[in-house]
C-alpha cells in the first residue's frame, strides 16, 4: 500500500487506521525485573543481568569443559536466569497442588503474567469481554518434560533399549527414587496446556493456542493476534511468550554450534562481540482494535501499525542468519503499515551479537531505509537481559512499547561499535544514555525485529497513540489520597509497600493517578490502607508501614474487616473508606502509627503499579 500524504503529519486527536491495534496492557518478567516498572528501571541504567548457573539449577561444573570435541559439554557456564522458577501460587488460582507441580513452570508463569497484565489493564474488578478474549502464545521446551519423563528414559536404559544394559544392581532402587508419572502430568508434557489453562483460569473462550517459531516466536504471537483482532475473530487478545531453560541441554547444544559467547558477554554490534549469553523471560501484552480501545477510554500505552513475517525458503544448513528472509519480512511490515521505512525513529534489533547474525541484520537496515535516510537509534535488548529465544521478541517489544510510550530512546550498556563505518552508512545511532524521543513532527515511532532459528523472521511496526489521551484519575494535587495495598501475605505486603514506594520515587507518578490505579485492584488476605498528602510523605509513609508489616506477628484478620477470597470478577469484600478519610485508630501492631489503615483479608497478590 503506498502512503499516503498526511500518514507522517504531526500527531492529532481524530487520526486512527481501522487496523492499528492498541496495547492496554502489559506484564513481563525478565533477569533483573520482577515488573514492568523494574524492566523499565533496568532498561535505562542498564546493566547486564549475567551470572554463573547455580547448582540449584544444575551442576554446571559437571558439563563446565574446554574440550571442544566433548559432544556433553559446555564452554561458558553464565547465563541470564529468573529467580525463584518455582514459586507459584496455586491456592489463589483454585489449581490443586499436585497439578500444579506437574505444570511446565512456563505455563505458571504466564498464568501470573495474564492476571498481571489484565489487571495492568485496569480491567480487574470492572471486567471485560471474556466472550471475546483470545490467547496465544509462543512456547518451546523448557526441560521440565525430560525432567517429568525420567523414570521412563532411566527403564529403557536399564532395559537396555539404547546400548548394553545398566549393570550396577543398585540400579532398579535410582529408578524407583525418581518421581514418575501420575494422572495430572500430562496436561504438564503438552505445550498447548499453557494458554488453555489461562484460558481456563480466567473464563476466556476466545481462540487458545501455542506456537513455536523459535527466536521469532514471541513476535509471531502478537503479529497472530493482530491478524485475528482486524478479521474480528476475537474482540481482546492476550498474546506473549515465556522461555525457561531447566536443563542442560540447550546450553550444551548451542555451545556445539558456537552461538553462545565464551567471555559471557552479549554485545551486540559491539566491539569484542563473541556470541550471546543465554537467557530466561516472559512477558504478555494485551491487545484490543484502537478503536474499540478509545471508545471505552483505555490507557493506550502505543499502537501496533504494521506486522511482517517470512521464512528464509530453501538454503544451505537452515540455522544461519539470511539477508533475503529478512529483508522480505520487513518490508512487508512498512507495507502493512502503509508507511516508508526511514519514517521510524528507533530500531530494535535482533541483535544477537554473533559475528555471522549481526553484519547481515546492519546490511539488511541499510538496504531497507534507502539512500541517506534521516538518521534512527539502534538498539537489542539482549545485552542486558541475554537471549530468552522463544521470548526474545517479547523482550524487545515491550522495550519498544514503553520507549515509544514514555519518549525516551534506552541506552546499550557499554557500547563501543565493531563497525562504525557500517552503522554510519546505515545513519544507525546507538544510544549510550537515556535520550529524549527526537522530535520529528510526527508520532513517535519504532520497528522491532525478531528472526528465528529455521529461518521464520517477523517484524512489527510500532507508533504512539494518535490521540491525545485523558486518563479519568482527577488531578487532586494537594489533596489526601487513599492508597490501598493488597497481597497474599504479610511478607508479600512488605515487599507491594516498597516497591510502590520505589515506582513513585522514581517515576514520580501524580498521586491521585496512584490512588485511581490501586482502586481498581480486587484485594488479597492482607490489605494495607494508608492516607498521604502527597507523593513524598507516601514513600515515607509506605517504607515505614514496610517495615511494620515485617516486624508485626502474623495475626487472624479481625471480625468485619472483609471476606474470603473474592473472585477475578467480583468487588472487594470489604470496600475502603472514602478517599480523604482518617486513618483508622492504631492497631495491635501499630500500624496507624506510619499512617496505616487496618489489615483486611480478600484480593489479589500484585507487586506492579502500571
Amino acid at each position: 500500500m503506498t502512503p499516503t500524504a498526511d500518514e507522517d503529519r504531526p500527531v492529532t486527536a481524530a487520526r486512527e487506521r481501522q487496523g492499528d491495534v492498541a496495547v492496554v496492557g502489559l506484564a513481563c518478567r525478565f533477569p533483573g525485573a520482577r515488573n514492568v516498572n523494574q524492566y523499565w528501571r533496568l532498561l535505562t541504567a542498564p546493566q547486564p543481568q549475567f551470572s554463573t548457573v547455580p547448582d540449584s539449577r544444575w551442576r554446571s561444573a559437571a558439563f563446565l569443559s574446554d574440550n571442544l570435541r566433548d559432544p556433553a559439554s559446555t564452554y561458558t557456564d553464565t547465563m541470564a536466569l529468573l529467580p525463584d522458577v518455582g514459586h507459584f501460587d496455586a491456592a489463589h488460582y483454585g489449581i490443586p497442588p499436585r497439578r500444579a507441580r506437574a505444570m511446565d513452570p512456563q505455563h505458571r508463569l504466564l498464568i501470573d503474567l495474564a492476571r498481571e497484565a489484565i489487571q495492568d489493564a485496569g480491567w480487574e474488578v470492572d471486567g471485560f469481554d471474556r466472550e471475546e478474549t483470545s490467547v496465544i502464545t509462543s512456547l518451546t521446551e523448557s526441560g521440565y518434560r525430560e525432567l517429568s519423563t525420567m523414570q521412563i528414559r532411566m527403564r529403557q536404559l536399564a532395559g537396555g533399549e539404547f546400548g548394553a544394559r545398566a549393570a550396577d544392581p543398585h540400579w532398579p532402587e535410582t529408578v524407583r527414587a525418581v518421581d514418575g508419572l501420575h494422572g495430572t502430568s500430562v496436561a504438564g508434557l503438552l505445550l498447548n496446556m499453557g494458554p488453555n489453562t489461562i484460558s481456563s483460569v480466567f473464563d476466556l473462550h476466545g481462540e487458545s493456542y501455542a506456537l513455536d517459531a523459535a527466536c521469532s516466536g514471541g513476535l509471531m504471537a502478537v503479529a497472530n493476534a493482530v491478524h485475528a483482532l482486524r478479521a474480528g475473530r476475537t474482540r481482546i487478545a492476550l498474546a506473549g511468550g515465556a522461555q525457561m531453560i531447566l536443563a542442560p541441554d540447550l546450553l550444551v547444544g548451542l555451545s556445539r554450534i558456537g552461538a553462545v559467547s565464551p567471555s559471557g558477554r552479549c554485545l551486540p554490534f559491539g566491539a569484542g562481540a563473541d556470541g550471546f549469553v543465554l537467557g530466561e523471560g516472559a512477558g504478555v501484552l494485551v491487545l484490543r482494535p484502537l478503536a474499540d480501545a478509545l471508545a471505552a477510554g483505555d490507557r493506550v500505552y502505543a499502537v501496533i501499525r504494521g506486522v511482517g513475517s517470512a521464512n528464509d525458503g530453501t538454503v544451505q544448513g537452515g540455522m544461519h542468519p539470511q539477508a533475503a528472509g529478512q529483508l522480505r519480512a520487513l518490508r512487508r511490515a512498512y507495507r502493512d503499515a502503509g508507511l516508508p521505512p526511514a519514517s521510524v525513529d528507533y530500531l530494535e534489533a535482533h541483535g544477537t551479537g554473533t559475528a555471522v547474525g549481526d553484519p547481515v541484520e546492519v546490511g539488511v537496515l541499510r538496504e531497507l531505509r534507502g539512500e541517506r535516510p534521516a538518521p534512527a537509534f539502534l538498539g537489542a535488548v539482549k545485552a542486558v537481559v541475554g537471549h530468552s529465544l522463544n521470548a526474545a521478541g517479547i523482550a524487545g517489544l515491550i522495550k519498544t512499547v514503553l520507549a515509544v510510550h514514555r519518549g525516551v530512546v534506552p541506552p546499550q550498556p557499554d557500547f563501543e561499535p565493531a563497525d562504525p563505518a557500517t552503522l554510519d552508512a546505515a545513519r544507525l545511532v546507538v544510544a549510550t544514555s537515556p535520550t529524549p524521543w527526537p522530535d520529528s513532527g510526527r508520532p513517535r515511532r519504532a520497528g522491532v525485529s525478531a528472526f528465528g532459528f529455521g529461518g521464520t523472521g517477523v517484524h512489527l511496526v510500532v507508533e504512539e497513540c494518535p490521540v491525545a489521551q485523558v486518563h479519568p484519575a482527577p488531578d487532586r494535587d494537594g489533596e489526601a489520597q487513599l492508597l490501598v495495598l493488597s497481597a497474599r501475605d504479610r511478607a508479600g505486603l512488605a515487599r507491594y509497600a516498597r516497591e510502590l514506594a520505589h515506582t513513585l520515587t522514581e517515576d514520580r507518578r501524580p498521586l491521585a493517578a496512584a490512588a485511581d490505579t490501586l482502586a481498581r485492584r480486587a484485594p488479597l488476605a492482607e490489605r494495607l490502607a494508608l492516607v498521604a498528602q502527597d507523593t513524598a510523605d507516601a514513600a515515607a509513609k509506605l517504607v515505614a508501614a514496610a517495615e511494620a508489616v515485617e516486624a508485626g506477628p502474623p495475626r487472624a484478620p479481625r471480625h468485619g474487616r472483609g471476606a474470603g477470597p473474592a473472585s477475578p470478577r467480583g468487588s472487594p469484600a470489604g470496600a475502603p473508606p472514602a478517599p480523604g478519610a482518617p486513618p483508622a485508630a492504631p492497631g495491635p501492631d501499630g500500624l496507624a502509627r506510619a499512617g496505616v489503615g487496618a489489615v483486611a483479608v480478600a484480593g489479589w497478590r500484585s507487586l506492579l503499579l502500571p
